[in-house]
């Protein structure tokens, strides 16, 4: 039992290190990746959107640009057409009702029975 417990005790460290890892920012997300890409703007004072595979809202102090040139150029128009996709409403479901602006309940209820 002393044992096991010791065991535990010298892996809590490690599951721990991993929370905090530095991700690189990436200017669109790789759809082909099979992961789930999240986004986070205002890192390092750059106005891009930073894109990173993983959980959202990841602090940003976690998240970096790199400074090879060679990836600083994406078009602004396919970062926001992709945020823009990603973050769509679905549609509204047709059964559900609607407030009824006209009337109270009362007098919309007697005019369904036809009081």
């Amino acid at each position: 039992m002393g044992t096991l417990f010791a065991v535990l005790l010298m892996l809590m460290p490690i599951g721990q290190a991993f929370g905090g890892e530095r991700m690189r920012c990436e200017v669109q997300p790789t759809r082909e990746d099979g992961r789930e890409w999240s986004y986070r703007t205002k890192v390092g004072a750059d106005p891009r959107i930073c894109w990173y595979p993983g959980e959202r809202m990841k602090p940003r102090s976690e998240l970096y640009w790199d400074t090879d040139t060679t990836r600083l150029s994406a078009p602004p128009g396919d970062a926001i057409k992709d945020l823009l996709e990603r973050d769509a409403v679905e549609p509204k479901d047709a059964t559900v009702l609607e407030p009824h602006t006209e009337g109270n309940f009362v007098e919309r209820w007697r005019a369904l029975d036809g009081r």
